[in-house]
């Protein structure tokens, strides 16, 4: 059978629109599956100087927060930002915002933080930078006092200027900037498993835990010297 030149065209350039398209239909695919892990719940006995807060458009920046907030029995907090839903819609939102730094409506928007000695705060990495929820929360937010954490999972990169961008934001909220801990998950045709995500996560916080408390009392210790003497003690 002899297939007519315009028809051999028309199937040709239906093969490279299949092919091109393949990726974006999958990757679309992909971004609604929502991973959830094991919930947390916070334990009433005391009140916890931790708070763990977090912004998940997928699930893997949640599982992180969940075994961080687990690590240090810390409270933990969910942002949701309305108009990046699972849906192609919100991709496109989430995409416009993330590629123009844009801030975004969250809620909550402010909280309380006061009862909190170290803040740990945590979301994906969309364009090489934390997530435009987590921005926004910083933003609108003061951590005169407080020590800073932040917690990223990403497919592919971020900037080490963008986090500077971030740390400097933090400075100028009156925080103080600890750390900056991450684990990659891949691509999403070669991510790594959602157990396999939590492993590296408990193994990271392992390596950070006796460190990070240790940095924590100090700074504890040394604003209570403050407090009593009206200055540092030279």
């Amino acid at each position: 059978m002899i297939i007519s030149r315009r028809r051999f065209f028309i199937l040709l350039g239906l093969l490279i629109a299949i092919v091109l398209l393949a990726p974006f239909i999958f990757m679309l695919w992909i971004d609604r599956k929502y991973f959830n892990s094991k919930p947390y719940k916070p334990k009433e006995a005391s009140p916890a100087d931790v708070l763990v807060l977090y912004y998940s458009r997928s699930g893997n920046t949640e599982a992180m927060a969940r075994e961080i907030a687990r690590k240090f029995q810390a409270d933990i907090i969910k942002l949701t930002a309305e108009s990046y839903t699972l849906d192609f819609k919100g991709w496109i939102n989430a995409n416009i915002d993330a590629w123009n730094q844009n801030l975004t409506v969250i809620e909550p928007e402010t909280i309380d933080i006061s009862n909190y000695n170290l803040i740990i705060l945590g979301s994906p990495i969309w364009y090489f930078r934390p997530a435009p929820p987590l921005w926004t929360f910083v933003e609108k937010n003061n951590f005169q006092g407080k020590t800073v954490v932040l917690f990223n999972t990403f497919n592919s990169r971020f900037k080490s200027e963008e986090i500077h961008k971030f740390q400097k934001l933090i400075d100028n909220k009156g925080g103080r900037f600890l750390d900056h801990v991450y684990v990659r998950r891949g691509r999403v045709y070669n991510q790594i498993s959602g157990n396999e995500l939590i492993k590296r996560v408990q193994e990271l916080l392992n390596t950070k835990d006796s460190n990070w408390r240790s940095i924590i009392g100090k700074m504890y210790r040394m604003v209570q010297r403050f407090e009593k003497t009206d200055g540092f003690p030279l």
